[in-house]
C-alpha cells in the first residue's frame, strides 16, 4: 500500500481488534499464569485452554503426484496454524496462518521458490444468538459445501473439483451475517456477505482459478468487490441437505463484473454418501463468455476405516471452446482420528491444462 493511499476505517478496525485480542491474552497470562491448564488433548481436536477460552490447532499435509507431461513431485502443500480465542460469551477471534509449498522435490531437484506464508483467515465473530451472528475480516467465501471445508484432512480426495475454484475467489474480506433458522421444523442455514478486498486486502493470498496439481495456475480469481448469499436446507433427519449460492462480483484481473449461481447437495445413507455441486457464471455484458460445470461424487465405506471415492466432473471454462471431463477414483483411509491417507487416479478428456491425468497421493494430519 502506498503512503498516499488512505487507511480504510474497517481495515484499521480489524487491526485494532486483532491487537486487542493479543493484549487480552497477554494480560490474562500476566494476571494468572497458573490458569493456563490445558484440557486433555485428542489428535484432531486442537489444544484447548478452558480458562482462557483459547484453542490452538491446525493441519499439515505431504503430497505426491505423478501426472502426464509433468515430473513426479513430492511437496508439503500446506502447513496451517489455527488460533481461536473466546472474548466473553459472545465474541470470538479466529486466525489461520498458512505456509505453502515449503518443501518441494521434483525430478530429483529440490525447490521452495514458490513457498510463502499467508493469512488464510482472520476475523472476529459476534454471536447474537443461534439465528444470527456477524463476522468481520477475511473468511472463506460461502459458495457450495466444499469451499467451507477445504482443509486437506477434511476432504475426501487429494484433488479439488474444478467447479469449487475455477470461477470465484475462495476468500473474501469484509463483513458477513450468518446463522440458522427453523423452517417447517427443519434447519435452514444462511450466509449473507459483502466483500471489499480492494480496500481490505488481508495477507497476500492469490486464489488460483485452477488449483489441481499440474494445472496452469497463472489465472487468479481474487475479488475486488463482491456481494453474495447462500442457503442450506436440512431434511430427512439431516441426511439430505440442499443448498443454493448467489454472487455478484468484480475480479481484480480482469476488472469485469460477473454473476454466479450455484447449487449443491449431500445425501447420506447407510451404504454410501452422494454429493455434488454445480455453478453457472456469466458476465454482466452480453459479449462476456459463460463458464459453467459441476461434479457428482460418491463415498462408499468399507471395513477397516477405508472408503472408496468416485467422482465425475464436467467443466467448461471461458478460456477455451472445449468442455473438460474428469473421472477420479480413489481410496481414503483414516487409521485413527486426525490422520488421513489418500491415493487416487485421475483421467479425462481436454484436461491437460486444467487437471492433467495421473496419480495423486497424500498424508494429512489434523492436530
Amino acid at each position: 500500500m502506498s503512503a498516499s493511499r488512505p487507511w480504510h476505517p474497517l481495515r484499521r478496525s480489524l487491526g485494532v481488534l486483532a491487537t486487542i485480542g493479543l493484549a487480552l491474552g497477554c494480560s490474562s497470562h500476566a494476571r494468572a499464569a497458573d490458569s493456563w491448564q490445558a484440557a486433555p488433548y485428542s489428535l484432531g481436536q486442537g489444544l484447548y485452554f478452558p480458562q482462557q477460552g483459547l484453542r490452538i490447532g491446525g493441519y499439515a499435509n505431504l503430497q505426491y503426484y505423478s501426472l502426464k507431461a509433468e515430473k513426479s513431485t513430492l511437496q508439503s502443500r500446506d502447513a496451517s496454524l489455527f488460533v481461536s480465542r473466546d472474548i466473553g460469551s459472545r465474541w470470538q477471534l479466529f486466525g489461520e496462518v498458512d505456509a505453502s509449498d515449503a518443501v518441494k522435490l521434483s525430478g530429483g531437484h529440490s525447490g521452495g521458490e514458490d513457498s510463502g506464508i499467508d493469512i488464510e483467515r482472520l476475523y472476529v465473530d459476534y454471536h447474537a444468538g443461534q439465528a444470527i451472528s456477524f463476522r468481520f475480516g477475511k473468511f472463506l467465501t460461502p459458495v457450495g459445501q466444499w469451499n467451507l471445508i477445504h482443509a486437506d484432512p477434511l476432504t475426501w480426495t487429494v484433488s479439488r473439483p474444478l467447479a469449487t475454484s475455477a470461477a470465484f475467489a475462495r476468500h473474501a474480506a469484509g463483513a458477513m451475517m450468518f446463522g440458522t433458522l427453523s423452517l417447517h421444523g427443519r434447519d435452514l442455514d444462511y450466509w449473507v456477505f459483502a466483500d471489499d478486498s480492494k480496500n481490505l486486502g488481508i495477507g497476500h493470498d492469490q486464489d488460483h482459478a485452477f488449483s489441481s496439481y499440474g494445472a496452469n495456475d497463472s489465472i487468479r480469481n481474487n475479488f475486488r468487490q463482491a456481494t453474495g448469499a447462500r442457503v442450506l436446507y436440512h431434511m430427512v433427519n439431516d441426511r439430505l441437505s440442499v443448498g443454493m449460492s448467489w454472487l455478484i462480483y468484480t475480479l481484480q484481473e480482469p476488472q469485469q463484473k460477473y454473476q454466479l449461481t450455484g447449487l449443491d447437495f449431500s445425501w447420506s445413507t447407510r451404504y454410501a454418501t452422494l454429493s455434488g455441486e454445480a455453478i453457472y457464471r456469466s458476465g454482466r455484458h452480453a459479449d462476456a463468455p459463460v463458464e459453467h460445470g459441476g461434479f457428482l461424487e460418491a463415498e462408499v465405506p468399507l471395513p477397516g476405516r477405508l472408503y472408496v471415492v468416485g467422482r465425475y466432473e464436467r467443466y467448461r471454462t471461458s478460456l477455451a471452446t472445449q468442455t473438460t471431463t474428469l473421472r477420479t477414483l480413489g481410496i481414503n483411509y483414516r487409521p485413527i482420528q486426525g490422520i488421513v491417507l489418500k491415493v487416487e487416479h485421475r483421467e479425462g478428456s481436454h484436461n491437460a491444462r486444467l487437471a492433467p491425468s495421473g496419480w495423486l497421493a497424500s498424508i494429512a494430519v489434523l492436530f
